[in-house]
């Protein structure tokens, strides 16, 4: 389930933000901050936070979930997680909903690790290596900024699993760029992305129409495409993360003219 956005800019200074956490137990310096957004994902959220809670690392990481006061079980579930695991989750949220430009926005800003992997709250980790495993590629690989991996695509409706989707089309996503992003050819799926985080927080704090006005209704490809213009793209050629397919999302739709407004 998705959120409305109306055509306009916003004022970052304006969004509201609230923080529920335990600063006395938090790591004082995460070498990863993982962002996931979430609104009305009460069958998913549970398995999106412990396919994070469950990383085996070698270093501290954070796990910071933007709740966007959803109208089902969400908000119930994710305060519950911040209980259980006060040494790992951090929760922004706010008293009324900002939208999910807003609400990406302000959870970006909370990041404070070297790295920030992403995870919406509908998708979920299967590998407990996943973190380890990009962040050990982005620390020898100086001159990248982004590293994404292949993924499993799963459809709710039917059960289907498709594993190493990317292998399964022949897709070629380490050759990805500016361009190729662009049109689609390249395709980054989000749960599987890790990227350095002050190249994102140089990028979402520009002045950039395509993070600041709503009528993009993504936010994560016009990052995808300006991350390729400062720093290389890496990719791993295995599948770390699943693709909850839904019927209906905010990039598809049954309905022919949500579908056109979204394209």
């Amino acid at each position: 389930m998705t959120e409305h956005n109306e055509h306009h800019t916003f004022n970052a200074d304006e969004i509201p933000c609230q923080e529920i956490s335990d600063p006395a137990v938090l790591s004082k310096n995460p070498l990863v901050s993982v962002k996931m957004i979430t609104y009305n994902h009460e069958p998913y959220i549970a398995q999106a936070i412990e396919g994070v809670v469950k990383q085996e690392t070698e270093y501290p990481f954070e796990l910071i979930i933007g709740e966007d006061c959803s109208t089902d079980g969400t908000r119930k579930i994710v305060f519950e997680f911040q209980k259980k695991y006060p040494n790992i989750i951090r929760v922004i949220t706010s008293d009324k909903n900002v939208g999910m430009k807003q609400n990406g926005y302000r959870t970006t800003k909370a990041c404070r690790g070297k790295y920030i992997a992403f995870c919406e709250g509908d998708d979920y980790w299967h590998r407990s290596d996943k973190l380890q495993l990009q962040v050990e590629y982005l620390e020898i690989h100086p001159e990248c900024g982004l590293i994404h991996s292949d993924f499993d695509m799963y459809y709710m409706d039917s059960g289907r699993r498709i594993p190493n989707y990317h292998k399964y089309r022949e897709k070629k996503p380490e050759n990805a760029d500016f361009l190729s992003i662009l049109n689609g050819q390249s395709p980054i799926r989000t749960c599987t992305v890790v990227a350095r985080r002050n190249f994102v927080q140089k990028i979402v704090d520009s002045d950039s129409v395509l993070f600041q006005e709503n009528r993009f209704l993504m936010g994560d490809i016009p990052l995808w495409v300006e991350l390729s213009q400062v720093a290389r793209i890496g990719y791993i050629d295995e599948s770390l993360a699943t693709y909850n397919y839904l019927a209906e999302s905010i990039s598809r739709s049954k309905d022919v003219v949500k579908e056109l407004y979204f394209l």
